[in-house]
């Protein structure tokens, strides 16, 4: 028997055999990209344990089988086949874990129920496109987290879906379909602060209206708006345009953030241009086939219309005439001039070191395409009353973390760091470039940042309760949090870490899940923070090798620490960390504790094997029967993810299946511990002889005193599956 079986590119030829069904453990099943991997799918399919079924880019063909009812599915990947017939899976109202449905690239035709996704209110991600669908788009309101949807390709009608409600949407093609109506960009889709939407393609309809009816709509997170191939009309003014942001102009309250706004093939009759160049416009438009662009393309007003307007990046060429004042004006500066350069160049050497740390990061957001929120210094000063010691949140290493009050009464957390080394101003824009792309309830929300002198400020929405070390490990905020709201951190972070591994595009490993990291507001909700160490991981890889190892004493996983083996499955390991530290109310290594119990995973697999798991537990809890089932089966789950070897370790997927009672961890830790190597060995591993932490930089290696590394190697100290859930057999489980 095996938990999961992957196989991708594999060229497997064939079809998939009705014994699949007698894998009764079976919880993963992805086989995907074997283009001679053909014929129906067999009905004994129905593995009652199966979350995952990822069969994309194969050749199946003909209907689906019946597939059971209230199926505990959490991933459904069809696309790229031959299937065929209606609306497939009737059974899929009951299917109330599913997160991810997709079905592109296949044959389906007819309607599709309009009550067909009501019950599946945890989908995060929604692909039907380039099939035969046709009628009304279904009702979706119920998809409060729908984050994806692509209907593209399709014959879907009628008006435009309302998605007013969707806070976490980023991408909606609803393209080359029938739909219909007088577009208005307010009335489609969420405006104001809270939106998240950024690329939005309506192209090739029959959508009408004028081009100036989203004049005023609050965008400011779109990047990306394709209407070709309509029936949009009027005028386009880009003067109102370069009020919302579109000119590279300060001020405006949308969509700042535009890109490209691809208008071709319409009826935009007349263009007013703002006052100035035509080159200080940042945004892409895209114009051909609109009447405007039928007079004199000699006309320089109708750069617009040519794609020779654009140079290969797609931003303006620039004007050659202004080459040749600007040659003019050079080949007339004086000796006075030329002093006063030879001045400027001493003055900008001893400012070089400045002016380089800004080039980074203009750089840096430029490369991935992010804007986010330049906090003046001295609204933070005053905001944080110049950061007076009565502010303060908390204090690591590398700087302090402030409580804020904004001159709109909004209360933020501004986090100061101190720059000294390349590596934290890399740590600093890493957080900023990750953050501002990702919507999470589990994830800190960056509100944006400043760069002042040595020191660079984040600014985060503000939490109530701190975090769990300061709330549940430690110092004078300890206080008594129950069981259920620690089932419930232990749930979010989980979740959270989940998207990050699968959702975020590209993938991102956090590599610093600790106490001190997970914030709680004031339900006690957690969210992940500090993304300095995150590290975007590549999709096509199970892991990666460095020699730059990073984290935190006491929760990096083996092979990271030692062998500098990188994948999901180290954060996973400090996770199962987390866990124990929340169960029992205290940190993962305290010295001052006897011998045997200095180090939290190595007692809890200790009180396993001698059957007394609730003496873990953190005493302060006053727990009822079916309470310390919940407790004993969160340590199970804990002592999974923190096995030595990283295969045997389940993934997010699973974790949060376990959690949520979907699976039993119970017989998966019994088998765990007949493959678990010695205790000492893995204590070794992960925190070094005698108390030393191995770090490997680039190119060296080197050892830190763990009695007096007190915070992160390289760091501060300051719902939605999507992914395979993992049995563990060492001898049939082929990691991700």
């Amino acid at each position: 028997m095996f938990g999961d079986r992957t196989l991708r590119n594999a060229s497997i030829t064939g079809i998939l055999p009705p014994a699949i069904g007698n894998i009764t453990t079976l919880t993963t099943l992805e086989l995907t990209g074997n283009p001679e991997l053909s014929g129906p799918l067999p009905k004994e399919i129905e593995v009652p344990s199966l979350y995952v079924l990822d069969l994309h880019d194969n050749a199946f063909s003909g209907n689906l089988p019946n597939l059971p009812d209230a199926w505990n599915l959490l991933i459904v990947d069809l696309s790229g086949n031959r299937f065929n017939g209606t609306f497939p899976l009737p059974q899929i109202q009951t299917w109330v874990s599913l997160q991810s449905l997709k079905l592109a690239r296949n044959s389906f035709t007819g309607g599709i129920p309009q009550q067909a996704f009501e019950n599946m209110t945890q989908l995060a991600t929604l692909d039907l496109s380039s099939n035969e669908f046709t009628g009304v788009l279904p009702n979706l309101t119920m998809i409060k987290g729908l984050q994806y949807l692509d209907v593209s390709n399709n014959t879907f009608n009628g008006s435009l879906p309302d998605m007013t409600m969707f806070n976490y949407l980023y991408t909606v093609d609803l393209s080359d379909n029938n739909f219909s109506g007088e577009f208005l960009l307010s009335s489609v889709v969420k405006t104001g602060i809270n939106n998240s939407l950024s690329v939005l393609d309506l192209s090739s309809n029959q959508l009408t209206g004028s081009v100036s009816l989203w004049n005023g709509s609050d965008l400011s997170s779109l990047k990306e708006l394709y209407l070709d191939n309509n029936h949009i009309n009027g005028t386009l003014n880009l003067t109102q345009f370069s009020i919302l942001g579109l000119v590279k102009r300060k001020s405006g309250n949308s969509p700042r953030g535009l890109r490209i706004l691809s208008l071709m093939n319409n009826s935009i009759s007349n263009i007013i241009y703002p006052e100035g160049s035509i080159g200080d416009i940042s945004t892409l438009f895209k114009l051909q086939g609109n009447p405007y662009c039928q007079g004199d393309t000699n006309d320089g007003t109708r750069c617009f219309c040519q794609q020779f307007c654009f140079n290969s990046e797609g931003t303006l060429k620039s004007n050659n005439r202004r080459i040749i004042v600007i040659a003019a004006v050079v080949s007339s500066i004086s000796a006075l001039a030329i002093l006063l350069i030879f001045v400027a160049a001493i003055l900008y050497r001893t400012r070089r070191y400045h002016r380089y740390l800004l080039l980074q990061v203009r750089q840096k957001f430029e490369e991935f395409d992010v804007k986010p929120t330049i906090f003046a210094h001295n609204e933070l000063r005053a905001a944080t009353r110049d950061f007076h010691p009565e502010m303060k949140l908390g204090e690591g290493g590398y700087g302090s973390v402030y409580k804020g009050i904004l001159p709109n009464k909004n209360v933020v957390a501004v986090k100061q760091l101190f720059i000294k080394t390349s590596d934290a101003i890399d740590d600093f824009l890493n957080e900023i470039v990750l953050i501002t792309g990702m919507k999470h309830r589990n994830l800190v929300n960056l509100k944006g940042c400043c760069l002042h002198g040595h020191q660079r400020l984040l600014v985060y929405e503000y939490v109530d309760n701190y975090d769990i070390d300061q709330i549940l490990l430690r110092g004078e905020r300890k206080t008594v949090v129950s069981w259920a709201a620690r089932r419930n951190i232990c749930l979010g972070v989980a979740r959270g870490l989940h998207y990050l591994h699968e959702l975020a595009q590209p993938r991102v490993l956090h590599r610093d899940i600790k106490a001190g990291n997970i914030l709680l507001d004031k339900n006690l909700e957690p969210k992940i923070a500090d993304f300095g160490l995150a590290f975007l991981f590549p999709d096509e890889q199970s892991h990666i090798m460095t020699v730059h190892v990073a984290g935190t004493k006491g929760y990096l996983a083996p092979e990271y620490a030692s062998l500098g083996q990188l994948s999901e499955k180290v954060d996973v390991f400090s996770f199962g960390v987390l866990c124990l530290e929340v169960v029992s109310g205290r940190r993962n290594i305290d010295e001052t504790k006897p011998p045997d119990e200095a180090y939290l995973s190595q007692w809890a697999w200790k009180l396993h094997r001698a059957g007394k798991l609730m003496d873990l537990v953190d005493p302060t809890l006053s727990l009822k029967d079916d309470e310390k089932l919940e407790v004993q089966r969160l340590i199970n789950i804990a002592l999974l993810c923190v096995q030595n070897a990283p295969e045997q370790r389940p993934n997010m997927t699973g974790v949060v299946a376990m959690i949520l009672n979907y699976t039993e961890s119970e017989v998966m830790v019994l088998n765990a511990l007949d493959e678990e190597q010695s205790l000492e060995s893995v204590r070794l591993l992960a925190f070094g002889k005698s108390g030393l932490t191995t770090v490997k930089e680039e190119g060296e290696s080197s050892f830190v005193d763990s009695s007096r590394c007190d915070r992160s190697i390289n760091s501060r100290e300051a719902g939605h599956i999507t992914d395979s859930a993992t049995m563990i057999q060492r001898s049939e489980v082929k990691a991700r």
